[in-house]
């Protein structure tokens, strides 16, 4: 296949009539001028590839003839030999089978050690670029033998019937590429920015790229079908991709370009989806440490392209993840990158702000978890002036950020209260707006830990006025963060689209009092009615369990925490880590946790994603302990309600 220059877009009356096509919905302004109806218009992605199986099976049976021909020549001329059957056999059964692309003797030079990690030695020796390398393949020797299934001709992607490269490579490209507006998957839609398909480069064979797609794809589908073959052939298309990838990174010139970086993405992407285990976890890692010494080889030269920042930011994005699990700081090397990024970005660049407290919560958590920070008031202070950077990041926030309070005309079962939510104009503000989110419910949850251990073994009224305080602010906050998200969760099923939703009167609703009610498995609450305690009850001091920065995922021994870590990681639908959140903090009431499981479930049913189903029953089985429960409010310091509340 060819190279056929850029398809049109237009619909097929139009490129017959080969006039320009509007492209408008439902159909174009050309049609309608002859009043006709509009035939619609093709999907591009099917045309990026054709079925030319045909033509290669015969070129290729052309070619094996050929040279089975002039091998048996060779033969022939040399006394007292032949063509041994075996052999003949051999070349006759080649390409039934998809594999390994046999090594070059250049693979058997590479020495088996681990990832090359970052460094912050600062003499002569250490500034000397290293190319990383991404850990040896253990267990899959077998691959280096045989060939991969792809020759220079691609594989059509669709046919009648698909090859396990086509079925993986197809699924990637649903699942992470051509997403519509109200997908949340992982996003590669800049691939071809960077990266052909061996089709469009004459005499390329399959790259990492290719390969490290086809893995994702098809361990995607394995879980989606539940078929162990299928995850055979992922675990084979991720040994060809460790290998390739491999051999790109021992030449400088190869290491730096931008796909190879995209090829290490990817495959973090399939360590994500497979990773369960402690050992499968530490692979991961690895792989993202590996990335992040790449990315310090690429320098600033990463930043001048889109697509360079796109994967910056992905990876960075990935370490967070790999350090909250590893309960480390950003490392500095990525930090000093993301700080020159901001010569490229914008003035006020809002992604690039945000940025900023992100990292130096991540920081915070670990001089705690080192005991370089012991005293509790320090702590809490240092938590409330981090969580104030997000509040005046957001004040400061442009018009386009912003979201659009609506109410819809008519119940759905869909909206947590049925009528009113948040519409922005785009999933990855929505994106965005909820990790921030989700990291304020971490800070406050901590900030609420740290209160009870502070005081441990008081009633919570005979803390010190200023404790008080600060516990039905953070407790308050909560309650506000937990609102908001329930709020943008109809977005992400389709409900309400920002170009449709008229915006209602900006002015706050109507806050209730600072309450809780706790889920059924909760013993704590004794109260008489929902929202207050009985005459005849005093409030009691009890252990407190929510999330905090401590340990996010509420895990259980390594195992657990390893298993539960990753399936958060790898639900690649963005509210999937919001809803867990919301599901297992403290200021889950009983309807919060019912409708949060339901939408995990749905997630779950609709697309096919299997860790929303797994997150669901984590939060069925969690018991939240809160102790303030049947805490008289009436009691409590009482709040002066400021205009940045109202915004979060």
């Amino acid at each position: 296949m060819v190279y056929c220059g850029k398809p049109s877009k237009g619909c097929s009356s139009c490129r017959g009539r080969k006039v320009k096509c509007d492209q408008r919905e439902p159909g174009c302004g050309q049609c309608e001028k002859r009043q006709q109806e509009c035939p619609g218009y093709r999907n591009l992605v099917d045309l990026m590839f054709r079925d030319e199986s045909s033509h290669v099976i015969k070129k290729a049976s052309k070619t094996k003839a050929r040279g089975l021909a002039k091998t048996a020549k060779v033969f022939a001329n040399v006394p007292g030999s032949g063509l041994d059957t075996s052999v003949s056999n051999e070349l006759e059964s080649c390409g039934s089978e998809p594999g390994i692309k046999p090594r070059s003797p250049r693979r058997q030079s590479i020495p088996p050690h681990g990832l090359k990690l970052i460094t912050h030695d600062d003499s002569a020796r250490s500034r000397q670029k290293q190319v990383p390398r991404l850990p040896p393949l253990s267990g899959y020797d077998h691959l280096r033998e045989g060939s991969w299934s792809a020759t220079t001709q691609p594989i059509p992607l669709y046919s009648l019937s698909p090859s396990d490269q086509e079925r993986g490579t197809a699924f990637f490209f649903s699942r992470y590429v051509s997403i519509d507006e109200n997908a949340c998957h992982q996003n590669y839609d800049f691939i071809f920015d960077v990266w052909r398909p061996a089709s469009m480069v004459p005499g390329r064979q399959v790259d990492g790229v290719m390969a490290s797609m086809t893995a994702v794809g098809l361990a995607g589908l394995s879980a989606l079908t539940r078929c162990p073959k299928t995850m055979d052939w992922a675990r084979r298309s991720y040994g060809t991709a460790l290998l390739l990838t491999n051999d790109a990174l021992q030449d400088p010139s190869m290491a730096v370009k931008d796909t190879t970086m995209l090829s290490i993405l990817i495959l973090g992407t399939y360590e994500m989806l497979t990773g369960r285990t402690p050992q499968t976890v530490r692979a991961w890692q690895q792989h993202i440490n590996g990335a992040s010494a790449l990315a310090k080889m690429r320098g600033l030269g990463q930043f001048q392209s889109t697509a360079g920042v796109r994967m910056f930011m992905m990876l960075t994005q990935t370490v967070l993840i790999s350090c909250i699990q590893r309960n480390m700081p950003m490392p500095p090397a990525l930090v000093e990158l993301r700080d020159q990024l901001g010569v490229f970005s914008a003035p006020g660049d809002p992604n690039w702000r945000l940025s900023g407290p992100i990292y130096r919560v991540m920081q915070l958590r670990y001089d705690i978890k080192r005991g370089n920070i012991r005293q509790k008031d320090a702590i809490i202070n240092r938590l409330v002036k981090l969580d104030q950077e997000f509040v005046d990041i957001i004040s400061d926030l442009p018009e386009s950020w912003m979201y659009r309070r609506v109410a819809l005309s008519q119940f759905h079962p869909a909206v947590f209260d049925g009528f009113n939510c948040h519409v922005f104009p785009a999933l990855t503000l929505a994106a965005t707006w909820n990790g921030v989110r989700s990291i304020r419910i971490l800070v406050h949850e901590t900030i609420i830990g740290e209160l009870f251990d502070c005081f441990r073994g008081h009633d919570i009224l005979s803390w010190s006025e200023e404790a008080k305080l600060q516990l039905s602010r953070s407790v308050d906050m909560l309650d506000r963060l937990r609102d908001a998200i329930l709020a943008s969760v109809p977005q992400h099923f389709g409900i309400v689209s920002f170009k449709h939703a008229q915006s209602v009167t900006a002015a706050p609703a109507k806050r209730l009092p600072v309450r809780l009610v706790p889920s059924p498995t909760s013993a704590i609450c004794t109260s008489s009615s929902p929202g207050f305690p009985a005459t005849d009850s005093l409030p009691r001091s009890t252990t407190f369990n929510g999330p905090t920065l401590y340990d996010p995922a509420q895990a259980e021994g390594t195992d657990d925490a390893a298993e539960r870590f990753m399936m958060l990681a790898s639900a690649s639908n963005t509210i999937v880590w919001p809803l867990y959140l919301l599901g297992v903090s403290s200021s889950c009431t009983q309807e919060t946790r019912s409708y949060v499981v339901q939408r995990l479930q749905a997630i779950y049913q609709e697309n096919g994603l299997v860790q929303a189903g797994g997150v669901a029953n984590m939060i069925r089985n969690k018991a939240i302990g809160v102790p303030w429960a049947d805490l008289p409010w009436d009691q409590m310091p009482q709040m002066r309600t400021t205009t940045e509340m109202t915004l979060v």
